[in-house]
């Protein structure tokens, strides 16, 4: 099924897109225009392509919530024009096995990426996000930040290249993924990576993976907390900074809750 969203020019749209069966979207925002849009739902095949628009802006959240019996594969490219916005945020909490891809071409000067992962996986899920970012043209800037929390023998991949062309000077690139194991059967595998073909960049990757704090948690159990609570807090702490980079407010306090309700559910008494 092939779903269309076209944004006019300097017009501002809010919308949400349930999934119930694979579907193919084209996204294109005209100059100056906005659009919002929440991805939701049951869905196994995503393919998303958009076009931002010179100076237009783009927010999209890619919410996955899939049972334990549905293994999903998203695929999004995003051409982003001239002095152009873009923050995508893909937020794995289900129960299947997932794997994202993501393609963002920069191709205006001015153009500004932000691009934000947020997975927790227990059992024995299998989540993997690989990202491409082409730097083509001078002065533009990507931040990209993927945090994972990872228990029982759950394993998760992030694979991160940022490419930056012969000619694209004044880029500014920001790759950082950090891991959290829970336990020592969980596996994560993390490839951050560089290519940059000019001078005068500014371009700076890096990855970390480690348990939860031992002292924190003793801290916390010395003034009466439960060690099941003090790992439900540490591991909520750890996905705040993600959950708010999304600028609508709504939906900021409903991914806390739904953190929540899934780290929960993961540590049952």
């Amino acid at each position: 099924m092939t779903m269309e969203i076209a944004v006019a020019k300097g017009e501002v749209v809010e919308k949400t897109v349930e999934l119930t069966t694979d579907k193919v979207l084209h996204i294109h925002i005209g100059h100056g225009g906005k659009l919002r849009l929440l991805l939701c739902g049951t869905c196994q095949q995503l393919t998303t392509e958009a076009i931002v628009g010179e100076g237009a802006s783009l927010d999209l959240c890619d919410l996955d919530t899939n049972p334990a019996d549905i293994t999903c594969q998203h695929l999004l490219h995003i051409r982003q024009e001239a002095n152009s916005q873009a923050f995508v945020q893909s937020i794995s909490l289900g129960q299947g096995s997932t794997s994202n891809t993501t393609r963002v071409d920069l191709c205006g000067e001015g153009a500004e990426l932000n691009l934000d992962g947020l997975v927790i996986a227990s059992g024995t899920q299998h989540i993997d996000n690989h990202t491409y970012v082409t730097h083509t043209v001078p002065h533009c800037t990507s931040y990209q930040l993927f945090k994972y929390v990872l228990d029982e023998q759950a394993q998760g991949t992030y694979a991160g290249l940022v490419k930056v062309n012969p000619g694209a000077h004044h880029t500014h690139s920001e790759q950082t993924n950090h891991n959290l194991c829970a336990t020592r059967q969980t596996r994560m595998f993390a490839q951050p990576q560089l290519e940059i073909y000019n001078d005068d960049v500014r371009c700076n990757h890096g990855s970390s993976t480690g348990q939860l704090d031992e002292s924190a948690l003793f801290y916390m159990r010395q003034r009466g907390i439960s060690l099941r609570e003090a790992r439900l807090l540490l591991m909520t702490a750890f996905t705040s900074e993600v959950i708010n980079h999304i600028r609508i407010p709504a939906l900021q306090e409903r991914l806390h809750e739904l953190v929540e309700k899934r780290f929960r559910m993961n540590n049952k008494e």
